[in-house]
């Protein structure tokens, strides 16, 4: 995207609109594609990242409502979490009210320019 003199980066304005790091951000982008519910140790394999730096990740983005998390039970005994999107909707819903929040406080500002 295009601001007048600078070039603005979509994935930047989600990033910072959402709080996250670049890690968070990172692993955020990857379960956006895959859209399917994965392990930890899954997503780890995907993005190339350490599975501590996917765990921690995850958990912030559970916490922000950003992922859903479901414990999967196995055959054998045991269990393990597995991890998806959120509501896609909901989310752009955030990302554009955080947007036009800051839109609106520029404009307020421009006012008593």
């Amino acid at each position: 995207m295009e601001f007048a003199c600078k070039q603005i980066d979509l994935d930047e304005v989600v990033k910072c609109s959402l709080g996250l790091t670049r890690a968070e951000y990172r692993v955020f982008k990857k379960y956006m594609a895959l859209k399917k519910q994965v392990t930890l140790a899954d997503l780890s394999q995907k993005t190339g990242l350490d599975r501590t730096t996917v765990q921690k990740a995850s958990l912030k983005l559970v916490e922000r409502g950003l992922l859903s998390r479901f414990q999967h039970n196995r055959t054998r005994g045991g269990y393990e979490f597995l991890y998806s999107i959120a509501d896609r909707s909901e989310i752009r819903s955030k990302v554009r009210t955080i947007v036009r929040s800051w839109w609106e406080a520029v404009d307020n500002n421009l006012q008593y320019w």
